[in-house]
C-alpha cells in the first residue's frame, strides 16, 4: 500500500513541484528513499540531495545535508543543518533550536514550527505558488528521470484533458458535435484555416498589446484563443472516441464518456510521440491543433454547422413536390 500511495503521490505532485533551474554544481545526485523513513545521525554528512517518498526525515544535531531536502508525504525534524532548501509536500517541518537552513523552508499541506534559536536564512513559505524552484535531477541518480518525468507529465495532461472533455460535452453536446462534424467533413478547410488562425491571432494580440488602452482586449482575446484551441482539441477527441466506440461495439456509451476516452487517448499518444521523437514530435499536436482550431472558427465555437461549399450557412430541406392533383390542374 505504501508503494501504491507513493506512486500516486509522485504522479500528482511532481508536475507541480518541479521546474527547470540550476542547483549548486555539487548537487547533481540524490539519496532517494521510497516508503521508509530516513535518519541522518549525529556527526554524519550527506553530500547529495535527499528525497523521501512516504516517510519521515530526521536530521540530528551536528548532522549536515549539503544540498536540498525534498519530502513527499512525511514530516521533517531538523536539529542539524541543511545547506539549501527544505521542501515538504503533505507534511510538516519541525526545527529544533540548533537547526540551521541556509535556503527556504517550503511546505504544502503542512506547517512549520520553529524553536527559539533555529535559523532559516531563506525564509518560510507555504503553498504550491511559493515553492522554491528545483529541477528533476534532484531524484535522478541513474539518468532515467527525463523519460519518466515526460511520461508522468503526459499521463497527467491526458487525464486532465479527458476529464475536461467529459464536462464540456455534458454541458455543450451540440456545440461540440458541430465542431467535430466540421473536422470530419472538411479536414482540408479546417486545417488550412486553423493554420492561418494559429499564426495570425498571436501576431494580432501582440500588436494590440502595444497600445496600453487595448491591453484588456488583448487579455480577453488571448483567453478566447486558448479556449478555442482546447475546444477544438476536445472536438477531435470526440471524433476519435466515436470511432473507437463503433469499432469496439460500445453502442451504449454516452457521447461525453466517448469524448473523454478519445481525448485522453490521443492526447497521451501525441505526448508520447513528442517524447520518443523530440525533433519532429511536435508536428503531430501542431497539425491536430490546426484542425481543431479551424473547425472552431468555421462553426463559431459550435454555434452553427459548417457545410462544405455553403460557407457555414444554415440549409433548409427542399420543399416537397406539389400533390398530383395540383399538378394536373396546373397543366
Amino acid at each position: 500500500m505504501k508503494k501504491v500511495l507513493s506512486a500516486l503521490l509522485i504522479a500528482l505532485a511532481l508536475p507541480l513541484a518541479f521546474t527547470a533551474t540550476a542547483f549548486a554544481s555539487h548537487c547533481n545526485t540524490a539519496q532517494s528513499v521510497f516508503g521508509n523513513s530516513y535518519t541522518l545521525s549525529n556527526g554524519q554528512t550527506l553530500n547529495s540531495n535527499l528525497v523521501v517518498f512516504g516517510g519521515n526525515v530526521t536530521i540530528e544535531e551536528n548532522a549536515a545535508v549539503n544540498c536540498t531536502v525534498v519530502v513527499f508525504g512525511g514530516n521533517v525534524d531538523i536539529a542539524g543543518s541543511v545547506a539549501e532548501d527544505v521542501v515538504v509536500i503533505g507534511g510538516s517541518v519541525n526545527l529544533d533550536s540548533t537547526a540551521t537552513v541556509t535556503g527556504q523552508v517550503a511546505t504544502v499541506g503542512g506547517s512549520t514550527s520553529r524553536a527559539e534559536g533555529a535559523t532559516v536564512k531563506g525564509g518560510e513559505t507555504q503553498g504550491f505558488g511559493n515553492l522554491p524552484v528545483v529541477r528533476p535531477v534532484v531524484i535522478d541518480r541513474f539518468g532515467i528521470l527525463g523519460p519518466v518525468w515526460g511520461m508522468l507529465t503526459a499521463i497527467f495532461n491526458a487525464i486532465a484533458l479527458g476529464l475536461l472533455a467529459l464536462v464540456v460535452v455534458l454541458f455543450w453536446p451540440d456545440h461540440t458535435a458541430r465542431v467535430s462534424a466540421a473536422i470530419t467533413n472538411s479536414p482540408g478547410a479546417t486545417g488550412g484555416l486553423g493554420l492561418l488562425t494559429l499564426i495570425a491571432v498571436p501576431i494580432l494580440l501582440v500588436v494590440t498589446a502595444i497600445t496600453i488602452c487595448l491591453i484588456p482586449f488583448t487579455l480577453i482575446g488571448a483567453l478566447l484563443f486558448v479556449m478555442a484551441i482546447i475546444f477544438g482539441w476536445i472536438a477531435l477527441g470526440m471524433v476519435l472516441g466515436a470511432r473507437l466506440s463503433a469499432a469496439l461495439n460500445l453502442r451504449n456509451l454516452s457521447p461525453a464518456v466517448s469524448a473523454a476516452m478519445g481525448t485522453t487517448l490521443f492526447t497521451l499518444v501525441s505526448s508520447i510521440v513528442q517524447i520518443i521523437i523530440p525533433c519532429v514530435g511536435w508536428l503531430m499536436p501542431f497539425v491536430l491543433a490546426c484542425l481543431g482550431l479551424g473547425a472552431v472558427t468555421l462553426t463559431r465555437f459550435g454555434t452553427r454547422p459548417y457545410l462544405a461549399g455553403m460557407g457555414g450557412s444554415e440549409t433548409r430541406p427542399d420543399a416537397p413536390p406539389p400533390p398530383a392533383s395540383d399538378v394536373t390542374l396546373a397543366s
